[in-house]
């Protein structure tokens, strides 16, 4: 036990308190309500270096609770000096200007929290399988299916009754199922840990269980993704001019549909239901598919000298992909009334 002060760690201690007021604040400042089926609502929130983060809750209050105590945790979890958020006074104050030039503030080396699970022995073996093929570790792989299922299972959440979401994840499971089990510690990061934590805790679940649970989701969702993957690869040409009508849109959206499966624009909602439909797949491993094939696309080639390359970090909006088009007032109209 510590009885002695550790000048350092108090040093650190006091450096990371005086920032944390301007780094809440320009964390809030990027965080909105949005209402969601079945009267719950969410809080979609940014950080930097960390991505878009969305909580979702039965009420405002405890989102927003669930959202405070997430950057919390994201904020405080550090091992080291070296593992504090990185921020210092001049980047603070670009940013509250909006100085897009700014560096980016980071969070660096967060320390992941532990989750138990009792994972039944040939759902572990197969996860052991994947390390190997993949030449990485059982706790990466683990990791990696844990999230993939779990954010599908928020996103699923909002608009299914609890009964049948899980049904379908009793169901997955099943294939899995063994009379011995072992127990498996899965790292994640403080984030998806309270949220985890916070939905078991909703539906009245253990945190080994949802954790199990969402390992089975997570490899079923990357099977039907694969499969989803080659339908999407092989509609090119003919089929594509087949999709656009069986979409109920123009001829002439077809380069806009087109650009939507390679990933490069993003699809308006209506468009994403009508998508998910056509190939037979949850709207949310589209938008998966979708983003990855955004974020895999080759960059081009530069050859201009003088000038800097410019390459896009974010798809095309809908509306931006259709007023290029020059379309007639009509189908633009048509078009645009797909939504963002």
């Amino acid at each position: 036990m510590r009885t002695a002060l550790d000048p350092a760690d108090f040093a650190q201690g006091q450096l990371l308190l005086s920032r944390l007021p301007d780094t809440f604040s320009n964390i809030l400042r990027t965080a909105k309500l949005h209402p969601e089926a079945k009267g719950r609502v969410s809080v979609s929130y940014e950080v930097a270096g960390a991505g878009r983060r969305q909580v979702a809750a039965t009420s405002s209050s405890e989102a927003i609770r669930l959202v405070l105590a997430e950057i919390a945790s994201l904020l405080t979890a550090s091992t080291a000096s070296s593992e504090t958020v990185q921020m210092n006074s001049s980047e603070t104050e670009s940013t509250l200007r909006g100085d897009p030039s700014s560096p980016e503030r980071t969070l660096s080396k967060v320390r992941q929290q532990t989750l138990g699970a009792s994972l039944p022995l040939r759902l572990k073996e197969h996860l052991d399988s994947v390390a190997a093929q993949e030449a990485t570790s059982f706790a990466e792989v683990c990791r990696r299916f844990v999230l993939f299922g779990f954010e599908d299972v928020v996103a699923q959440s909002l608009h299914a009754s609890p009964t049948s979401l899980f049904e379908m994840l009793g169901h997955e499971l099943q294939e899995w199922d063994g009379s011995t089990s072992e127990q498996v510690m899965v790292r994640l990061d403080p984030g998806h840990a309270v949220r985890l934590r916070s939905i078991a805790k909703e539906y009245q679940k253990s945190v080994s269980e949802l954790t199990v649970l969402c390992t089975a989701h997570g490899i079923a969702l990357q099977r039907t993704l694969a499969l989803l993957e080659s339908k999407v690869s092989s509609c090119k040409g003919v089929s594509i001019r087949n999709l656009v009508v069986k979409l109920g849109l123009q001829p002439s959206a077809a380069p806009l549909v087109s650009s939507i499966l390679a990933g490069n624009v993003k699809a308006p909602r209506k468009l994403l239901a009508r998508l998910a439909t056509a190939f037979e797949a949850p709207e949310s491993l589209l938008s998966t598919l979708f983003r990855g094939s955004f974020d895999r696309r080759l960059v081009p080639a530069f050859k201009a000298e003088g000038v800097k390359p410019r390459l896009s970090t974010a798809p095309t909006t809908w509306t931006s992909a259709v007023k290029s088009l020059n379309l007639s007032a009509e189908d633009t109209k048509a078009l645009l009334d797909l939504g963002v």
